[in-house]
Parts: structure tokens; C-alpha cells; sequence
């Protein structure tokens, strides 16, 4: 073989060598951001599932609050505070 074929072998073989590199390179950025954006969005969804069981708590101090609502006992305390309700055998006490 002469020196311009083992040149041009070479060259071939630096060009293929070249592109081997960049694509390991560019799947190693690749990796690298993927792994970034999932831990990410494993941070997101921890939270967001610490937020689903605060608004679920909520949403039973809600229907409970409601049922409470629903009572004779509730609207009896109502009308205590609000418009003075007394029984005839209760005696009230009224400061100066």
C-alpha cells in the first residue's frame, strides 16, 4: 500500500473515530439532562402528593363541618349567640 492509501485510511478511520465520539458525547448530555428532569419531577410529585392529602383532610373537615351544619345542636348554638335564645328554665347573667 502506498502512503496516500494508508493516509486516507486514516483519515477515514479519525472521521469514524470523530463521529463514535460525538454521539457518545450527545447521548452522554442527553443522559445527563434526562436524569436531572426526572429527579425533578420526582420532587414535583412528592409534593404534589403531599398537597393531594392536605386538600383531602380538607375536603373532610368540609363535609364534616357540613354534616355539623346539618344538627339541631348547631342551630341551637346559633341561636344562642346570635339572637339570644334562652329556655324557660335557664336564668342569664348579664354583666355591667
Amino acid at each position: 500500500m502506498s502512503r496516500r492509501t494508508r493516509r486516507r485510511r486514516r483519515a477515514g478511520l479519525y472521521l469514524v473515530m470523530l463521529v463514535a465520539v460525538l454521539f457518545v458525547g450527545t447521548l452522554a448530555i442527553h443522559g445527563y439532562t434526562l436524569r436531572a428532569n426526572c429527579q425533578r419531577l420526582e420532587t414535583e410529585q412528592s409534593h404534589l402528593k403531599e398537597k393531594k392529602k392536605e386538600l383531602e383532610r380538607e375536603q373532610k373537615e368540609i363535609k364534616e363541618q357540613s354534616a355539623y351544619r346539618n344538627t339541631d345542636e348547631y342551630i341551637e348554638d346559633v341561636a344562642r349567640k346570635k339572637f339570644g335564645l334562652v329556655y324557660d328554665n335557664e336564668i342569664v347573667f348579664k354583666a355591667k
